[in-house]
């Protein structure tokens, strides 16, 4: 039996998978699930919104699963979103739950927050605020809402507190911000981007320091919900939860040069 913890990541080989697969891959025992494992042989090439027990039988002996798996993108319809973001999250917490899995780490996402962009004024946006998930943007000259995805995403944190609860195990939410794909440095962001997407930036080694912290900390039983981003000067993101709960201390800030 390896002595190093086990963690599956499922959505492995996408942008944030793929980032955090390196970071921890000298740190932990890995499983990887994906949808596309873009011919990766480490990879179980599966459909996680199709209950199948050759993937279900990868949760045995897990200590963490770490669900990043979706579609990602924030304007998709909602046909489009049944099967990864809501079906797949299902079948992830009762595979979980079988397997007595004791922490999962859900991958959630600032859209479950984003309608409180449009709010004048500097309040603080904590985790323990009422969601207000999506919004409108207008992205390359078109107007695009982000609902349906937000939605998922806001269903998903709900599930994990159902498992949470019912299951006595331990369920950390991280409500992600802007992880570009890429070398995702905030010398490339364009300075002319939209204040809310640059403040919710998050580096990627913010983001893996993040995510290693959430595995690794003595966190009790039950739902914690987090926000996920760089210290962004300017940012009305909360990240003391983050601190308190996981030892969380983000290295990163877009609005200095140089940030990785």
């Amino acid at each position: 039996m390896s002595e190093k913890p086990v963690v599956l990541i499922t959505g492995a080989s996408g942008n944030l998978g793929a980032k955090l697969r390196r970071h921890l891959e000298s740190r932990f025992e890995l499983r990887f699930l994906d949808r596309d494992s873009r011919g990766d042989r480490q990879v179980l090439r599966c459909d996680l919104s199709e209950w199948d027990p050759q993937w279900v039988d990868a949760f045995r002996g897990v200590h963490t699963v770490v669900h990043l798996a979706a579609d990602a993108c924030a304007y998709q319809h909602w046909p489009e979103l049944v099967g990864p973001n809501i079906d797949a999250t299902l079948n992830v917490f009762q595979a979980a739950a079988l397997a007595a899995v004791p922490r999962v780490v859900y991958a959630s996402s600032n859209h479950v927050f984003a309608d409180y962009k449009h709010d004048a004024g500097p309040r603080l946006l904590t985790p323990d605020l009422a969601p207000r998930p999506g919004t409108r943007y207008v992205v390359d000259g078109r107007e695009r809402e982000s609902f349906a995805y937000a939605a998922t995403k806001l269903f998903g944190e709900r599930v994990g507190k159902c498992f949470a609860e019912a299951y006595g195990r331990t369920v950390i939410a991280v409500r992600i911000g802007w992880v570009r794909p890429g070398g995702n440095r905030a010398d490339d962001i364009p300075r002319e981007r939209e204040e809310w997407f640059r403040l919710i930036w998050l580096s990627d080694r913010d983001f893996c320091q993040l995510m290693e912290k959430c595995i690794r900390a003595a966190v009790p039983s039950g739902f914690h919900v987090i926000n996920g981003m760089s210290a962004n000067t300017g940012s009305r993101w909360d990240l003391s939860a983050a601190r308190k709960l996981v030892g969380y201390e983000p290295l990163d800030d877009i609005t200095r040069a140089s940030a990785t």
